[in-house]
């Protein structure tokens, strides 16, 4: 029976979102990161073959995903938000803002979870604390922002080759 709510599935909800940053933060422990750079590295995660020589993504490259940056960065707080209500995630009030890290428990709290899902997410959660560790917040914000300059190319070549063929 509907209550007139809108339902909330289970995909790209605060749950999952949540859980994909938990990875994230959970690979890189003890580093805290703030809520900007952890909706870069939740994207990239997601999709990791939009990095040049980047891993399988998990997710399908679908069109416009770029804005994908956009809507995430809300139900990435609302995410981390309720891991942290659970404990599994600390929230770090620092002079340079605010910042979220793994708590002690978090890395049992994802040893019980398996799967191919789980796998290859905590590959690509390892992979981006990686890869990008070193990575400045400006510098990894730079890159996103010229990946997005060419994904946006890729899109307008596509719709120009569909109108010639049409």
């Amino acid at each position: 029976m509907s209550d007139g709510a809108p339902s909330t599935g289970p995909f790209n909800s605060p749950v999952e979102v949540g859980l994909r940053a938990l990875v994230v933060l959970t690979a890189s422990h003890p580093t805290a990161h703030g809520l900007q750079r952890l909706t870069v590295l939740d994207y990239v995660v997601v999709h990791s073959d939009d990095v040049p020589d980047g891993p399988p993504g998990l997710h399908p490259q679908t069109p416009y995903r770029a804005g994908e940056l956009l809507l995430r960065r809300g139900v990435l707080e609302q995410g981390l938000l309720l891991y942290q209500s659970r404990g599994l995630v600390e929230r770090r009030f620092e002079p340079g803002g605010v910042f979220y890290a793994a708590a002690d428990g978090a890395a049992a709290f994802l040893d019980v979870l398996v799967g191919r899902y789980m796998e290859a997410l905590r590959d690509r959660a390892a992979w981006v604390t990686e890869h990008f560790a070193s990575v400045t917040d400006d510098t990894l914000f730079e890159l996103v922002d010229g990946w997005i300059g060419q994904w946006g190319a890729e899109f307008t070549q596509s719709s120009m080759l569909r109108e010639e063929l049409e």
